[in-house]
């Protein structure tokens, strides 16, 4: 491409836009998590520009069109009946619209990308790193200049994100090519009124300005990053973010901080394939060195390189060791002759570090290729390259000096450099996935705006915008972790079907967790000055603290997404098990946590749970008298389908209290009315009175501490009726049976001995075979069958069938019972299963 074609604006490039007036800056966002857009002067300008410069990268985009998209979106948001199958019908056409629309759009940019942009042409801007379109939305006025339209980041775009690019100077004209380093005027199509740098400043991001929509002609200049044909997924360019793998170590570069430090250096892991140990701490941005600092393009082996790690933003760089003891010292050896380690980096010159500032010497690179390649030609994205420091003149070396001396299993290897080139210290430039750069960016975002949130809270007032604004991040950070799609349904009720290890893995990495944990905590301390907390726990419960009380759920609820099945997390979580106990019982689902996060982890259950805890859920049936505190009690029971004794037993202590009865539903066999026994109506009996013909009625004590029972058959029948207080005393009722089963699970005789005297063998067979119960109570009944009746002592030896035996052996005539006590041992069990689990689907049994 000549020069002179390579000085216009195509469509595709990608661009920062310089304001240039009364405010100075470039045009940017404030993260993921906020759709605003700003002008920070003091972030950066043209000679030095923002250190988060990726903020800034927009990429031009032809104009899209809107109009089926926008009758869809208005079908979905009026209200259909939907018994109207002609709505149904007229939706589906609108949407199967709206989908070739999109397709249409996007085979119609494809055909102009490449193309020059002209004055008076119309294009759009999609922000590069949250994949968003600057967007005017004229029904909206400025957050702050209340004159003016409010200027946001669209995920889809509308009709607002179209934008005229006008000449600002009079010797350009509609119709010339748009030259790279003009300034122009960006004129919103549907409002008529250019994007303007406010003079207003944001009040929670002092430093920024607002962009809004306003007849103000403020003017823009456009800096090209990098060209649309530098786009080449095969080439590594500036603005990259890879992954460095040393081949060899087969470790992966990484910078994390290590006692209140930042460092460098190769991360061991204990994974069986080094490959799969992708922490996001080990991404890092690649910027290739121009001239132009606003210029980033294709990298060549001849360029020169700075990597800007992504989580911290702070730049890769050498100095010298301040260790350093000469190249000739010698390591001293141990009392048992074995090298000191510790010692060992006496003779590392110059060790890689982390340098807050990118403008720093120390942070040049250059890369050498493995094989023979021209100087000018472009570096492969995915190629092995080793590392030379400009600055010192030397080439980046791995060591087994840890830096993490003082830990049992060290996993930090520092990096030196040394003045000649090995083969054996090259990196592999791994690609990363533009969604995992975006889930790195939102997490890291969210962090620092979570991180404000607490500092609010510690200073003792938050505004009332900034709690809703906290409320909505952590709405949007409940879907992230539990990777669920929005679609508008109630946050507290999203569940997670498949964990995303990495996801989570971000919650803890980028330190949401910590600030979690820092909102849990810091509205309760006392602030400065003496005058208290600003809430107390006991008063959650008023109406006028609602919006707090939601805030601590979804905290709860990010805690409980974000330990599922990962027992990193659930460890890093467990460090803050006084905190959560503390705040159980005031309806914020500590409790719903505590239970998820020691549920199938006998480690923690045995180290957590004591005999305080299992009274605090005891008191919270009693409480609230709701089925899941009994569900919270039976988990704690097990760990993998295995009891834990050492629970078990402080369970079955506080449940089988006499002074706890009140919160059991007690099982009784009684006669019916309609029985020669002389008793009367529900009149209750005696072992020896049984009956074919006898009921089952469960009593129980309520709210009021009044008296209730009632008939299971009755309970059931009023059930399928609909009757809902009937199904939550069914509800409850099946919890206690789950609760009573797990406290008798392998052979728990503390549990045994007192629930076999209240539910027996044939008051449980009754219910079992009883065809009018739901199926899930009569599953419940098996298993309580199975624990506290079958699987306990006396255990008497069962021959097993023997299915290989000699002609001689094999009897001539044999007898249905004889074959019946060969085959089974103990009949009369047997006996009972048999029949029972004939007629219930094989899933009971379970």
């Amino acid at each position: 491409m000549s020069d002179s074609a390579s000085s216009f604006l195509h469509i595709g490039d990608i661009v920062s836009l310089y304001a240039e007036g009364s405010v100075n800056g470039f045009i940017s966002t404030l993260g993921l998590v906020d759709d605003r857009c700003v002008v920070e002067p003091a972030a950066g300008d043209l000679e030095n520009p923002p250190k988060k410069f990726r903020d800034c990268l927009f990429k031009v985009c032809p104009m899209s069109r809107y109009s089926a998209q926008k009758q869809f979106w208005k079908a979905k948001q009026a209200k259909h009946e939907k018994d109207k199958i002609a709505d149904v019908v007229l939706l589906q056409k609108l949407q199967h619209a709206s989908n070739l629309e999109q397709k249409q759009n996007e085979t119609e940019n494809r055909k102009v990308h490449g193309d020059v942009v002209k004055y008076g042409t119309v294009v759009q801007l999609l922000h590069m790193k949250s994949n968003k379109y600057l967007t005017v939305n004229k029904r909206l006025p400025a957050l702050l200049e209340k004159n003016a339209m409010r200027v946001t980041l669209d995920g889809t775009g509308n009709e607002g994100s179209w934008l005229f690019i006008q000449p600002f100077w009079k010797l350009r004209a509609n119709g010339d090519n748009v030259v790279v380093g003009d300034k122009v005027i960006l004129n919103p199509v549907n409002a008529g009124q250019p994007l303007h740098a406010s003079n207003y400043e944001l009040s929670d991001h002092l430093g920024c300005k607002e962009v809004n929509s306003v007849n103000c002609n403020t003017s823009w200049k456009i800096n090209l990053f990098m060209m649309f044909s530098d786009h080449r997924e095969e080439v590594l360019k500036g603005g990259d973010v890879v992954r460095l793998f040393h081949a060899e170590q087969e470790k992966f570069l990484t910078c994390d901080e290590y006692k209140s430090k930042l460092h460098v250096f190769l991360r061991t892991t204990l994974r069986q394939s080094a490959t799969s140990a992708t922490s996001s701490n080990a991404l890092w941005e690649v910027e290739v060195v121009h001239h132009d600092p606003c210029r980033g393009g294709a990298g060549h082996w001849n360029s020169l390189y700075r990597f800007k790690h992504l989580a911290t933003g702070n730049y890769l760089a050498a100095e010298e060791n301040p260790g350093y003891k000469g190249d000739n010292a010698e390591p001293p050896s141990s009392s048992d002759g074995r090298i000191n380690k510790r010692s060992h980096g006496e003779r590392i010159k110059y060790k890689l570090v982390a340098v807050a500032h990118g403008n720093d010497i120390a942070s040049l690179f250059e890369l050498d290729p493995t094989t023979l390649q021209k100087t000018d030609s472009f570096v492969p994205r995915n190629s092995y390259v080793r590392l030379r420091h400009l600055c010192t003149n030397t080439w980046i070396q791995s060591t087994n000096v840890p830096i993490d001396i003082d830990e049992e299993r060290p996993i930090r290897l520092m990096l030196g450099t040394c003045p000649t080139k090995e083969d054996k210290e090259a990196f592999a430039i791994v690609s990363v996935p533009v969604m995992e750069i975006r889930d790195l960016d939102f997490a890291n975002d969210a962090s620092a705006m979570l991180s404000t949130v607490v500092d609010q809270f510690g200073q003792g007032f938050i505004s009332q915008n900034d709690r809703r604004f906290a409320i909505k991040l952590l709405e949007d950070v409940v879907f992230f972790v539990a990777d669920v799609i929005n679609s508008g349904q109630p946050v507290l009720d999203v569940v997670m079907t498949k964990a995303n290890r990495e996801r989570q893995k971000l919650m803890r990495e980028q330190n949401i967790l910590k600030q979690i944990f820092g909102i849990l905590k810091a509205p309760f301390k006392d602030r400065v000055g003496g005058d208290g907390p600003l809430l107390r726990l006991e008063e959650l419960a008023d109406q006028k603290n609602s919006p707090y009380q939601y805030m601590f759920r979804l905290c709860y609820r990010v805690l409980r997404h974000s330990q599922e099945d990962y027992r990193k997390n659930q460890e890093h979580i467990a460090k803050q098990f006084g905190v959560m106990q503390s705040q159980i019982g005031y309806d914020i689902l500590a409790e719903d946590t505590i239970t998820a996060l020691l549920h199938n982890n006998r480690k923690l259950l045995e180290k957590h749970i004591t005999k305080t805890e299992v009274e605090t859920f005891v008191s919270l049936v009693r409480k609230n008298r709701e089925p899941r505190f009994l569900d919270y009690l039976s988990d704690l029971c097990v760990s993998n389908n295995v009891a834990i004794p050492v629970t078990q037993e402080l369970i079955c202590k506080c449940v089988l209290d006499p002074k706890n009865q009140d919160i059991l539903i007690k099982t009784e066999r009684r006669v019916p009315k309609e029985a020669p026994l002389g008793g009367g109506q529900g009149e209750y009996i005696g072992m020896d009175d049984y009956g074919d013909e006898d009921e089952v009625w469960l009593v129980w004590t309520d709210k009021n501490y009044e008296r209730q029972e009632k008939g299971i058959r009755q309970l059931a029948q009023e059930v399928r009726q609909g009757n809902a207080h009937d199904e939550n005393v069914l509800t409850y009722y099946r919890y206690q049976l789950k609760l009573f089963a797990r406290m008798c699970l392998d052979r728990q005789y503390l549990a045994i001995d007192e629930i076999s005297k209240q539910l027996d063998v044939e008051l449980i067979f009754l219910c079992m075979m009883d065809e009018t119960l739901p199926f899930d109570i009569r599953a419940s009944f098996c298993r309580l069958m199975l624990h506290a009746h079958v699987d306990r002592d006396p255990q008497e030896l069962v021959t097993p069938v023997k299915f290989a035996r000699l002609w001689t052996e094999i009897p001539t005539s044999i007898t249905i019972k004889e074959l019946v006590d060969l085959s089974y041992g103990n009949y009369g069990y047997c006996q009972i299963f048999g029949s029972v689990f004939s007629i219930l689907p094989d899933w009971f049994c379970c």
